[in-house]
C-alpha cells in the first residue's frame, strides 16, 4: 500500500523540495481522495517532515537517514497508510497518528544511537500499527489504539539498551505484539480493554527486563517470556472471563512472576526452569480456574491461592493431572484453596522443602510427594470428603495436618530418620493412616466423631 513514487494523475498535494542540506524542512498538507506524498531527506543532519493528509485512500511516506531528525504523520479519515523510516539516526523522533477506520502504521529506525523514539496513536476501527527499532541505543516504543479489532506490533532487536516498549489498545478483538531480542536494560508494558484480546511479550538474552501485561474484559490471552534474563519481572493481570496466561522464565536467577486472575474458567501457565532463586505468586478467583506450574532449579518459591468452585492446582511436568513439579533443591510450596472440588497436587524432590496447604470446602483432595532430608509438610483441610496423601522420603521429615469435616482422609508415608508425624481429625467417618521407618520416630493422632479408624505403623 506505500508507494515512493508519486502517481499523478491522483495527486492533490503541496510538495516540499527534496532537501539535501542543513536543517532541512518538508511539509506536505493533502485534501481529498487517493492523495500520496513522499518526501526522502538524506544527509541532511536537522530535518523535519510533516505530512497531514484529510480524506480517503491517502498515502504518506517519509524516509530520513544520517540525520537527527523528526517525522510527523498526521492521517484523518478512511483507508489511510502512513510510513516512516529513520536510518543512521541520532536522537530522532518518529510521531503518527491516524483518525479513522481501517488505516494502517508502519515506523522504522535502523542503526542509530541517542534517544530515539517511534509513537503511534490510532482512532477507530480496524487499525493496523507496527514499530521496528533495529541496533538502537536508548529508544522508546510506543502505540495508542482507540476502536475495534487493532492490532499492534513493537519490534526492538539486535543489542540496545535502556529498550522501551508500551502498547495500550481499547476496544473489541485486540492484538499487542512486543519483543525485545538481546535485550539490555528493556521494558514491555501491554495494557488492553475489551473483549477477545491477546496479549504478547518476549525478551530474549537481556539484563533486566520487565513485562507487565494488564488485561480487562473476557476470552483474554496473555503469554510472557524470558530468555537468558538477569532480575526479570513478570505480572499479569486479568479481569473477566476464559482468559489464560502463560509465563516461561527459564534459566537466569531471582525471576519474579505474578499472576492475579478474576472471573471464570481461567488457566495459568507458569514455568521456571533451570533457574535459582525464583519466585512465583498466582491468585485466581472464580468459577473452573486451573493452573499448571513447573519449577525446576535451586530455592524457588511457589505461592498458589485459589477461590471459588472446581479449582485444580498441578505442578506440572508437562501439564497435568496429577503430574508434579519443583525439582531441585529447597523448594517452597504454599496451596490455599476455598471453594468446591479444588485439587492440589505437588512433588518436590530435593534438600530442606517445605510445603503448606490449607483447603476449605467441599470435595478438596491434595497430594504431595517431597523426597529427600529434612522436608517439612503442613495440611489444613475443613469441609467434607477431603483427602490428603503425603509421601515423604529422607532424613528430618515433619507432618503435621487437621482435617474438619466429614469423610476425610489423611495419609503419611514417611521414611527415614527423626521423623515426627502429628494427625487431628474431627468430623465423622474420618480415617487415618501413619507409616514411618527408621529412628527417633513420633506419631501423635486425635480423632473426635463417630466411625474414624487410626492406622500407625512404625518400624
Amino acid at each position: 500500500m506505500f508507494k515512493l513514487t508519486p502517481l499523478t494523475a491522483t495527486i492533490l498535494v503541496l510538495i516540499s523540495a527534496q532537501a539535501m542540506a542543513d536543517d532541512s524542512v518538508s511539509t506536505q498538507d493533502q485534501v481529498g481522495t487517493a492523495n500520496i506524498a513522499d518526501v526522502k531527506q538524506t544527509a541532511a543532519p536537522y530535518s523535519t517532515a510533516t505530512q497531514q493528509q484529510l480524506g480517503e485512500g491517502n498515502d504518506a511516506a517519509a524516509v530520513q537517514d544520517n540525520a537527527t531528525g523528526t517525522i510527523t504523520q498526521d492521517q484523518h479519515g478512511d483507508y489511510n497508510a502512513g510510513y516512516a523510516e529513520q536510518l543512521f539516526e541520532n536522537g530522532d523522533t518518529i510521531t503518527q497518528q491516524q483518525v479513522g477506520s481501517t488505516n494502517t502504521s508502519h515506523a522504522s529506525q535502523s542503526i542509530g544511537v541517542g534517544g530515539n523514539e517511534a509513537l503511534q496513536q490510532q482512532h477507530g476501527s480496524g487499525n493496523f500499527s507496527f514499530i521496528y527499532q533495529d541496533t538502537q541505543e536508548g529508544t522508546q516504543a510506543q502505540t495508542f489504539q482507540v476502536g475495534d479489532s487493532n492490532e499492534a506490533n513493537i519490534e526492538q532487536i539486535q543489542l540496545g539498551t535502556a529498550n522501551n516498549a508500551v502498547i495500550i489498545q481499547y476496544g473489541t478483538t485486540n492484538y499487542a505484539t512486543a519483543e525485545q531480542i538481546a535485550h539490555m536494560g528493556g521494558q514491555i508494558n501491554l495494557n488492553q480493554s475489551g473483549e477477545g484480546n491477546y496479549a504478547y511479550g518476549d525478551q530474549r538474552d537481556g539484563n533486566g527486563g520487565t513485562v507487565n501485561i494488564n488485561q480487562f474484559g473476557d476470552f483474554n490471552g496473555a503469554e510472557v517470556w524470558q530468555g537468558g534474563q538477569t532480575a526479570s519481572a513478570a505480572t499479569v493481570n486479568q479481569y473477566g472471563q476464559t482468559n489464560e496466561t502463560v509465563v516461561d522464565q527459564s534459566f537466569g536467577e531471582n525471576n519474579v512472576a505474578q499472576v492475579l486472575q478474576v472471573g471464570d474458567l481461567n488457566a495459568i501457565y507458569a514455568d521456571q526452569f533451570e533457574s535459582v532463586g525464583s519466585v512465583l505468586a498466582l491468585y485466581q478467583q472464580g468459577t473452573g480456574n486451573v493452573h499448571f506450574t513447573y519449577q525446576k532449579g535451586d530455592s524457588h518459591v511457589l505461592n498458589a491461592t485459589s477461590v471459588g468452585s472446581d479449582n485444580k492446582v498441578y505442578a506440572s511436568d508437562w501439564k497435568g493431572p496429577q503430574k508434579g513439579g519443583q525439582f531441585g533443591s529447597n523448594q517452597r510450596a504454599t496451596v490455599s484453596q476455598n471453594g468446591t472440588n479444588n485439587t492440589a497436587s505437588f512433588k518436590q524432590d530435593g534438600i530442606g522443602h517445605v510445603m503448606t496447604t490449607h483447603q476449605t470446602g467441599y470435595g478438596n483432595k491434595t497430594t504431595v510427594t517431597q523426597a529427600e532430608n529434612y522436608n517439612e509438610l503442613y495440611f489444613d483441610q475443613n469441609g467434607s470428603d477431603n483427602i490428603l496423601i503425603a509421601d515423604q522420603r529422607g532424613t528430618t521429615n515433619l507432618a503435621q495436618g487437621s482435617s474438619t469435616g466429614i469423610g476425610n482422609t489423611t495419609n503419611f508415608d514417611q521414611s527415614g530418620s527423626m521423623n515426627v508425624a502429628y494427625v487431628t481429625q474431627g468430623g465423622t467417618g474420618n480415617i487415618a493412616t501413619v507409616t514411618q521407618s527408621g529412628m527417633t520416630q513420633t506419631a501423635t493422632v486425635q480423632q473426635m466423631g463417630t466411625d474414624n479408624k487410626a492406622t500407625v505403623l512404625q518400624q
